[in-house]
């Protein structure tokens, strides 16, 4: 790793995540070192998190509720933003990258000057009928062509100031947006079908927060039905926008 011109911390939430949580760190260990790699750790269970490399935060909540997840994150972020220069915050599916041709993460963070920053969001998208089962000893994008912009995703993660966010960190609370288009966040909760589909069942196999049931937080992690799996996996965006899948240009090859 070359030498940091800003400290820099990382921070993610993880709750038995043995396929996203390893992209995740393998990705950000890059640019970050392992005493500046956070993850708080939701009761998990699978041995995902015990390995070395980085800073374990242990959290217990009996319920599935993103409210209480956003909370932890943005409690996080703005104890380390006291700490560190500039600090990201993702959840443990979103790869935040420039486009490559610019320069790497830790080229960007070096040069960033803003007090925060919105990312350009695109998932990526498996298609099944052209596309193997994800091998996850293989780089991701020589194996996903596609992807699609979601505005929803357009989060503001990076930042140099304490964060105050909406549930899912999609928004400010304040409503105020600082966007570079240059700046992607890549979202890999569809990276794989069957393995999307396995991640909602366990997701959707534990209780939830009353509140979240009510006003609908995270519907789509409780989608499990075969038809209705693979209707909302093509055709919901979660955003309101239509998914309009295009190809990932070629030179977003090496990055996962």
């Amino acid at each position: 790793m070359s030498d940091q011109k800003k400290s820099r911390a990382v921070v993610t939430m993880a709750k038995n995540e043995s396929v996203f949580l390893p992209i995740w760190w393998h990705y950000y260990s890059q640019f970050f070192h392992p005493e500046d790699i956070y993850i708080i750790d939701h009761d998990t269970t699978d041995g995902s998190t015990s390995g070395p490399g980085f800073v374990r935060i242990p959290v217990s909540h009996p319920v599935v509720d993103w409210g209480w997840h956003r909370d932890r994150l943005q409690e996080n972020q703005n104890k380390l933003i006291a700490r560190y220069d500039v600090v990201l915050c993702t959840d443990v599916d979103e790869i935040v990258a420039p486009d490559p041709r610019t320069g790497t993460l830790g080229d960007y963070i070096d040069r960033f000057e803003g007090e925060f920053v919105n990312c350009r969001g695109y998932e990526i998208i498996h298609i099944k009928n052209s596309e193997k089962q994800l091998n996850l000893q293989q780089p991701i994008l020589e194996q996903r062509f596609h992807w699609y912009h979601n505005p929803s995703y357009s989060k503001p993660l990076l930042a140099t100031v304490p964060m105050q966010w909406h549930g899912g960190l999609h928004v400010r609370v304040d409503g105020k947006t600082s966007v570079d288009p240059s700046l992607y966040l890549l979202h890999l909760h569809r990276v794989d079908y069957d393995l999307c589909h396995d991640r909602h069942k366990q997701r959707a196999s534990g209780p939830w927060n009353q509140r979240d049931v009510d006003e609908n937080w995270g519907y789509q992690n409780r989608i499990i039905d075969d038809q209705q799996f693979e209707k909302w996996f093509y055709e919901d965006s979660c955003s309101n926008t239509p998914i309009e899948i295009e190809m990932v240009p070629d030179y977003w090859r090496g990055l996962i």
